[in-house]
């Protein structure tokens, strides 16, 4: 079972002498991206010039982000999440309780946050809708809370700030446990979170090259072997340095009601050994801190991702949710994601992801992202039949495959890939599908995103494979 603790922090409506910095003990793992869910109402003109209290929260979050060094905020505008506590997702929203329980007298916000050891995992705000609040500056109205500064306040506790003034010290701080005429940040609040993200590991980026930047797949995953199966190769005579990521949960920020609850990643070689599985990826000390570095940390604290230097070779990576004695393992929508950082002289040159092909939305996404400045030739996939023959159960019996551009735009289709025009090319190159009723294509491609999307033709569903293969020779 996994153990965490729960504490909470509170402003009241009042006044009070000031007193400076303070921590609660937790912090957010380094370079990490916190994206805060602002479900904070429809537009509405405020005081000091804002169009709605989520532009306002957003706000805040923006001051706040130009003092810190080894993180950054980010903000959901009207998320589509649903707050709730314990989902790993950084809700900020107004209500009548606090998930359930009663505010305090005079209490005009609450942020609660959950950790595992000294690692902050989420954390929540909730505004006291008993009160009529505004958003404005300068000195305090005694009968009207101004929001934003309220919010600056409560996102400090996000970061892991306390109360100075509760923990005696003297100084001016927005962080003090009682509102005041205090509006912005002040050096002692700035001050605090410079101690807890001023100094980290160096912001890394991939090296552009003319590779398969990032290759990822979407489908519903279930339990069994309907879990969703990624393999992938490191071309050339060189290791491969990656990051693999299984994202779930974040996905409901995308409008995705179903998305997994708490995937994990598991990388096997070619011989069927396991060689790297993560749950949870927050909580992996080093790597963590590392892919965060580049950019790459998952949204959601229960999502994984794996940092991999890998010798030439095959490999496979199984996403499934996460279960033991106490959680039952749950189905859902997933992601599976490798990017290639390009930062040794392999690549990850070909994919192949197997997964549920259903009804409506949740058909077979693979998404590929070409670096570099040059074009490059690949040759798509999407496999059904013939993984009968191999011991799968219930095949997808005849796939269709598209591909489209970053835009939506579709670029090529093909049902049964004997009737396309590069079936010649396709046989060619050794990579012709075993079956008549399996498709393929071939594609010449500018730098950039694209998407090749499986699913059934007339509405089919089952298991199906979608397939991509960079053509270009290995350096």
């Amino acid at each position: 079972m996994k153990s965490k603790a729960l504490f909470f922090s509170l402003l009241l409506f009042a006044t009070h002498s000031l007193f400076g910095y303070a921590l609660e003990g937790e912090s957010w793992t380094l370079d990490r991206t916190v994206a805060m869910q602002l479900s904070l109402g429809g537009p509405k003109t405020l005081s000091d010039g804002f169009t709605s209290f989520n532009a306002s929260a957003q706000d805040a979050l923006n001051l706040w982000n130009q003092h810190l060094t080894h993180l950054q905020f980010t903000a959901v505008l009207a998320s589509p999440v649903a707050p709730a506590s314990g989902d790993d997702e950084n809700s900020a929203f107004f209500s009548s309780t606090v998930f359930g329980d009663k505010f305090g007298t005079n209490v005009l916000a609450v942020t609660l946050y959950d950790f595992r050891g000294t690692t902050m995992e989420e954390s929540d705000t909730v505004f006291n809708t008993a009160y009529i609040w505004d958003s404005y500056n300068g000195p305090l109205n005694a009968s009207v809370p101004d929001f934003h500064r309220v919010a600056l306040h409560e996102f400090g506790h996000n970061l892991g700030l306390n109360h100075p003034d509760q923990a005696g010290q003297n100084v001016v701080a927005i962080m003090n446990s009682m509102i005041s005429n205090i509006d912005t940040l002040q050096p002692d609040d700035i001050a605090g979170v410079q101690f807890l993200y001023g100094t980290g590991p160096a912001y890394q980026s991939s090296v552009p090259a003319p590779v398969l930047a990032n290759i990822s797949t979407r489908a519903f995953i279930g339990a069994g072997d309907n879990v969703l199966i990624g393999g992938f190769i490191v071309q050339g005579t060189q290791p491969a340095t990656v990051v693999l990521r299984a994202i779930g949960f974040s996905l409901s920020a995308a409008g995705f009601t179903d998305a997994i609850y708490d995937p994990t990643i598991t990388v096997y070689d070619s011989n069927q050994q396991e060689i790297a599985m993560n749950d949870d990826w927050a909580f992996t000390g080093a790597d963590a801190e590392t892919i965060g570095s580049y950019h790459l940390d998952p949204p959601n604290s229960r999502e994984s991702a794996l940092y991999l230097t890998l010798q030439p070779g095959t490999y496979t990576a199984v996403v499934q949710s996460f279960f033991d004695a106490q959680n039952p393992s749950m189905p859902g929508v997933g992601l599976f994601e490798l990017y290639d950082l390009h930062t040794t002289g392999g690549r990850a040159g070909n994919i192949s992801t197997r997964g549920q092909v259903l009804g409506d939305d949740n058909v077979l996404i693979g998404g590929l992202i070409i670096g570099g400045t040059e074009t490059k030739t690949i040759i798509a996939r999407a496999i059904g039949p013939s993984l009968g023959a191999a011991g799968v159960a219930n095949p997808l019996a005849d796939p269709m495959l598209e591909l489209h551009d970053s835009n939506g735009n579709l670029l090529q289709s093909n049902d049964d890939w004997q009737t396309g025009p590069d079936a010649q090319t396709i046989t060619a190159d050794g990579l012709a599908p075993t079956n008549p009723k399996e498709s393929a294509l071939l594609a010449t491609l500018n730098p950039g995103a694209y998407t090749a999307i499986v699913s059934g033709v007339n509405g089919a569903t089952g298991i199906g494979l979608v397939e991509v293969y960079d053509l270009s020779p290995v350096p």
